[in-house]
């Protein structure tokens, strides 16, 4: 086979009989293979029509988890390349998708394809568009300064399956795809990001839904640093200047916190009194020169720097949004992202790497081992 793909399915899935649909006639040798957890009943009576030549269906009525899962499967494949969908995204309708994914390994070992988000005018959907932008973002710089990668989004993405198999297959671990391409990465492995092929994700519209999944994935991210930030502190003492512009992608407004931090605020201080001096002087206005304190100097030079953080990210974010082929970016909604959503966001994270280092936590809710 020239690729085998692999499609985790819990419970039930909207986008699974349309991805089934364009990846059964895409023109190259492929097996695919879905495994399913839980199905509810309504689902598993649509099981029953996808079924063809080209699609093996597992169904466990209990749940195996999705590294189980896909590590059973993967020993039953026979493709060179292995391919990886979650079951909440689109396929896009490319007749030689699969054709282009199996072209684009035979000069890397994992392969991260570009994610957008589906269309939505909720709130969630238009937030998540600029945060998987930053996914998408961190992953092009990689591939292009380093051609290494010590993450990859498990939506999708694809990996030779000597590689596959050389680091042992996915661990029984929350963050699975990045555990997996961090083994990779820390063996030399290469990578390599496309913005030519796509997919794109279904995203949570309820608050519920989504702070449930992005506890997950704070306990996931903390316990994958535990087990690795030995490894990847070496790594990036050797080329701290490949990783900090993906980190400054992915936490851009955490950049303001140390600028903040870092700069003095003497020199703003001196200004104030400066020019509060110069009104003293010329208007005869007193009251400016008592204003001025220390206290006033910090909130101004904060106010500042988070006003000129931002001025400079959204900038660079509508500069290489052109080079991947994100070209929905609204600035009032980058605002947003920015002040509001992706710092709800780095607290979630902070909360999870608490329990997991002060209170042991070892999983995420709606995990399972």
């Amino acid at each position: 086979m020239d690729i085998s793909v692999f499609i985790p399915v819990y419970q039930e899935s909207n986008e699974l009989a349309g991805m089934l649909d364009v990846l059964s006639t895409q023109n190259v040798t492929k097996e695919i293979f879905v495994t399913v957890d839980e199905p509810t009943a309504e689902f598993s009576e649509k099981l029953k029509q996808l079924k063809n030549e080209n699609v093996q269906i597992f169904v466990n009525k209990e749940r195996k988890g999705k590294a189980n899962a896909l590590n059973e499967a993967a020993k039953l494949a026979s493709g060179k390349v292995l391919l990886f969908l979650d079951s909440d995204v689109q396929v896009s309708d490319d007749p030689d998708f699969l054709r282009k994914i199996i072209m684009e390994m035979e000069i890397t070992d994992v392969l991260d394809i570009k994610k957008e988000v589906s269309k939505g005018q909720s709130f969630l959907s238009r937030m998540a568009y600029y945060e998987y932008f930053t996914f998408n973002v961190s992953a092009w710089l990689s591939s292009r300064f380093m051609k290494k990668c010590p993450c990859v989004n498990g939506a999708a993405f694809a990996i030779l399956r000597e590689t596959f198999e050389k680091v042992g297959g996915f661990r029984k671990v929350v963050a699975e795809d990045i555990d997996l391409a961090t083994r990779v990465f820390l063996q030399d492995g290469r990578f390599a990001y496309t913005a030519d092929l796509e997919v794109k994700n279904v995203v949570y519209n309820d608050w519920n839904r989504w702070l449930k999944q992005r506890r997950r994935w704070a306990i996931g991210q903390a316990l994958w640093t535990v087990d690795w930030y030995r490894d990847l502190v070496k790594k990036f003492a050797k080329k701290p200047q490949v990783f900090l512009p993906g980190l400054f992608f992915l936490y851009p407004s955490i950049a303001i916190l140390f600028v903040s931090a870092l700069m003095p605020s003497n020199w703003m201080y001196s200004s104030l009194l400066v020019s509060s001096l110069f009104l003293s002087m010329k208007f005869n206005i007193m009251l400016p020169v008592f204003l001025v304190s220390l206290a006033t100097a910090n909130v101004l030079k904060i106010l500042i720097i988070m006003f000129a953080g931002f001025a400079f990210t959204a900038v660079t974010f509508y500069g290489l949004s052109k080079k991947i082929g994100f070209r929905k970016m609204k600035l009032h909604e980058l605002l947003v992202y920015y002040f509001f959503y992706s710092n709800i966001w780095i607290a979630i994270q902070v909360i999870g790497f608490i329990q997991v280092v002060a209170f042991r936590k070892k999983s995420g809710p709606g995990w399972k081992t």
